[in-house]
């Protein structure tokens, strides 16, 4: 399936590039933002936003000019049209109103340095420090809108603000994590470290103008593309290394393994040889090794057991297939008899797999409680005593100590048991181990999802796009299917409305629009955004009469909307496939043909806006 999916994808990029093809596409970045895009000590353009657009365009067969300079001088220039896009900018609510962005190619998470000789153990800790920052940076605004202390120190750039706080001043700096690693380790500052915990995160997108939907959906469509063909993880790899802790410590495992092992060898043998005067002492030890080594045994069977769940998460499509994985794992292998899989649904933490043998909380506001401050800080808490815990919420009077383990942002897993500090720190880690796959199964799930809807959707009114049009015409355009009748709107006004209310009205005016649209047609019925501010209704096994009271319904209930100044009006323009042999193109540009006939008559009668 999943070479098919490449498959169709090539074919679509191949059909979908050709009017690129003829352009140049200059695309800007900022000259002095390492590892994401700068410019080397050979004046050549570099860095991960650089080598992942550069992929993008080869597998797009796009040309591509690429110009990097300072920031502000860049962004103006994409605002005033001279730029087709930005190869990477952080996504705020504010900059959402002035462009598109991709499905994101990174993430910025904005962390705290400090000196390798301080800790610190959570965010609270920055309050009245001496923190350092970037001028006019978004950790600068941060520090300032939430109060954190009146000790700033900023800084130009932010290796400035790193070496300011290698020197010993400062207490702690507060930067870009991935950047900042980058600069502390290019330039030696070896007595720095970073919390594990990021204040805030961003997505890391492309950006392109509101307008251009079609270079997007392309920009789109490549990152999968690369993304699927394990280009990307490539370049990952390269500018920020392997993020899986096995595979950078594995010759330290190995290393440590054998000299443990040999340890262990060496103790056998002393014992073996031990002197007649010390059998007693010898026996009473070798029964502790004995219980040692079977306790190792059980773990390493506990521990090859979870490394099987885990090869079956990778395989699953869909969340509830890791939910029975988890539990099943809880049950047979970690022996855990009572337990909660609780997952965040809008503002409440709601429990999708939990024992029926105890009572539990389905429900709950999901910052409450010991699971609410689980996910609120995105840390395990172990509680050997319940009572003693004043924010604790139990669903029974009969718990006594509990494991409470977030699953990212997703959700809580937890066990209980009846008895007092019922659980070991090996209890603990194993726990953790099958929560941290869990995790990424699950994030794997979302994110194909959501790359899949985004591919043949529409990003901002949710229906269905050209492209799945394309595909599924191909498929539906069958003798059964017949009569096939195509509905072609064109939302009247659109830039009149832009340009008295603002293209944000206009977004929403559409969205209403689309909704309304949606909501009239029968469930079967597929509609698409074919592009700007038309609309495609493809309506099977469904004559034109049946067709044009589809359309009277549309506008009985577009005229009943009342949320807008303005009178919210469509042209419509229907046709009607009959015959196998006609063209579905020709019918597209049959009811095109109509719907502006249409559009002729309201502007005659008056009805459109003026």
């Amino acid at each position: 399936m999943k070479s098919n999916l490449s498959i169709i994808i090539m074919i679509v990029f191949i059909f979908a590039c050709i009017s690129l093809k003829a352009n140049v596409l200059v695309f800007g970045g900022d000259r002095d933002y390492p590892p994401y895009e700068y410019i080397d000590e050979n004046g050549d353009y570099t860095g991960f936003n650089v080598d992942i657009m550069r992929a993008v365009a080869r597998v797009l067969g796009m040309d591509l000019e690429i110009e990097l300079g300072e920031w502000n001088y860049i962004v103006e220039k994409m605002k005033s049209g001279q730029l087709d896009g930005l190869l990477g900018m952080a996504v705020t609510a504010e900059r959402e109103k002035l462009y598109s962005f991709s499905i994101p190619h990174n993430y910025l998470y904005m962390s705290i340095f400090h000196r390798k000789n301080t800790s610190i153990s959570s965010v609270e800790e920055l309050r009245d420090k001496e923190i350092i920052v970037q001028k006019n940076g978004v950790m600068h605004d941060y520090l300032l809108e939430n109060s954190i202390t009146d000790k700033i120190i900023t800084v130009e750039m932010p290796l400035d603000g790193l070496k300011m706080l290698s020197s010993g001043k400062g207490d702690f700096g507060l930067f870009g994590k991935y950047q900042g690693l980058y600069l502390a380790k290019q330039n030696n500052l070896k007595n720095l470290a970073v919390f594990e915990n990021a204040v805030f995160e961003r997505d890391y997108c492309f950006a392109v103008s509101k307008e251009n939907q079609d270079l997007l959906g392309l920009l789109n469509k490549g990152l999968l593309f690369i993304r699927d063909s394990g280009e990307y993880r490539e370049i990952y790899k390269k500018w920020f290394g392997t993020l899986d802790w096995f595979e950078g410590n594995v010759q330290n495992i190995v290393f440590w393994g054998t000299i443990v092992i040999l340890l262990f060898l060496i103790v056998v043998f002393v014992l073996s040889i031990w002197n007649s005067t010390l059998k007693k002492l010898v026996e009473k030890r070798t029964e502790e090794l004995t219980s040692r080594i079977s306790e190792y045994d059980s773990l390493q069977n506990k521990i090859r057991a979870l490394h099987e769940v885990t090869l079956q998460m990778k395989k699953c499509s869909d969340e509830e297939e890791v939910y029975d994985l988890v539990v099943k794992a809880a049950r047979e292998i970690l022996k855990y008899d009572y337990y909660s899989l609780d997952i965040v649904e809008g503002d409440f933490l709601v429990a999708k797999r939990y024992s029926d043998t105890i009572e539990i909380n389905s429900n709950v506001p999901k910052y409450e409680g010991i699971a609410g401050r689980t996910l609120k800080t995105g840390e395990t808490i172990v509680v050997d005593d319940i009572t003693s815990v004043d924010y604790a919420l139990p669903s029974s009077n009969k718990i006594r100590s509990l494991i409470s383990i977030p699953m990212g942002s997703f959700g809580v897993f937890q066990t209980v048991s009846l008895k007092l500090a019922a659980f070991s720190r090996e209890d603990v880690e194993l726990a953790e181990l099958l929560i941290y796959h869990a995790v990424g199964a699950i994030d794997i799930i979302r994110k194909t999802k959501e790359i899949s809807f985004l591919a043949f959707h529409d990003s901002l009114t949710g229906l269905y796009n050209r492209t799945f049009f394309d595909e599924e015409i191909l498929r539906m355009d069958t003798s059964r299917n017949l009569p096939i009748s195509l509905i072609f709107g064109d939302v009247n006004g659109l830039k009149i409305i832009n340009d008295s209310y603002g293209h944000f009205y206009g977004d929403e005016y559409l969205k209403t629009v689309a909704g309304t649209i949606k909501s009239s047609c029968r469930q079967e019925d597929l509609v698409v955004r074919w592009g700007g501010d038309e609309f495609v209704v493809l309506l099977f096994r469904t004559s034109e009469q049946q067709a044009r009271e589809i359309i009277f319904r549309i506008e009985s209930n577009l005229v009943a909307i009342r949320d807008f100044p303005v009178a919210v009006s469509v042209s419509f323009g229907v046709s009607t496939k009959t015959s196998k042999d006609q063209n579905i193109a020709n019918l597209i540009e049959e009811a095109e043909f109509e719907m502006y006939n249409q559009k002729g008559l309201s502007k005659k009668s008056g009805k459109t806006m003026k």
